[in-house]
């Protein structure tokens, strides 16, 4: 059996550090690194920085593609790293369509935390009103996917090496 890429996902809500151990994984091991946010429709930006959300239909379609870039990239025979909400699990289903593997490593903290680091985060303001919004949607990791949780209060540094040894891991599991 050939090697299956894997995909990593970063999830978690505003303020969880995403990109930041995204970009972390990514060069390490030299994967191809999506943000999602980048591929969001134009008019779904407006949404969020006004502090909601868009839409189901809206949202399933971004996700759709974001599953069809990892989809693109394992085609090239590539794993990849992605920083994505993927708050819901129906939304972990539409991107475990993806070809390969996909392994979360959710980020997740108290609310107080969160806020505080979206109030310090440096470049793209996103309101508090959508921390909120985020966190009420959350549906976090089951049991039956394939991920793991990591508290956002540990260094970017522990963070990035249990999300590795997790992954590495889930390669070998999944044979990828």
């Amino acid at each position: 059996m050939s090697a299956q890429p894997l995909h990593i996902v970063v999830m978690g809500v505003s303020g969880s550090g995403k990109t930041t151990l995204a970009r972390r994984i990514a060069e390490q091991t030299g994967r191809p690194l999506l943000e999602a946010d980048d591929l969001h429709p134009e008019e779904s930006m407006v949404i969020l920085h006004d502090g909601t959300m868009p839409d189901a239909e809206a949202r399933m379609e971004w996700l759709g593609s974001v599953r069809d870039w990892m989809t693109a990239r394992a085609r090239e025979g590539k794993s990849t790293v992605v920083a994505c909400t993927a708050l819901k699990r129906v939304h972990r289903e539409r991107l475990n369509e993806a070809e390969g593997i996909v392994f979360y490593v959710h980020l997740y903290g108290t609310e107080d935390v969160l806020a505080d680091r979206m109030a310090r985060r440096i470049g793209e303001d996103m309101p508090r009103e959508l921390l909120d919004a985020q966190l009420s949607m959350l549906e976090t990791l089951n049991p039956d996917e394939r991920g793991l949780q990591l508290d956002v209060s540990r260094t970017p540094e522990q963070l990035a090496d249990d999300a590795m040894s997790a992954a590495n891991f889930a390669a070998k599991a999944y044979q990828c």
